[in-house]
């Protein structure tokens, strides 16, 4: 994990219980305050993948095992998805 330093300012009364709770839980006090932001907000998003990394995924080796031959699926769709003629716009 990569962590960049920042600066939080706490109520001097606050800082000493979780100073106190720290030491209670033996950890440092940034781990405690992740710890606490993790929980509230939930854990960091990881960073998008590459491209590359991306189309290594297995779930790829699935693309163009069932050929129906459909050629113009993207524009008629609805005539293969309902059985229906394609409904044109009057202009």
């Amino acid at each position: 994990m990569d962590y960049v330093a920042t600066n939080i300012r706490f109520p001097r009364e606050a800082l000493q219980d979780l100073k106190l709770q720290a030491v209670r839980r033996h950890q440092s006090l940034a781990s405690l305050v992740r710890d606490a932001v993790e929980q509230v907000y939930g854990a960091p998003k990881a960073k998008p993948r590459s491209l590359k990394e991306f189309h290594k995924d297995p779930i790829f080796s699935i693309i163009g095992i069932c050929d129906s031959g459909i050629k113009d699926g993207a524009v008629h769709h609805d005539r293969e998805i309902y059985g229906k003629p394609l409904k044109r716009a009057a202009h």
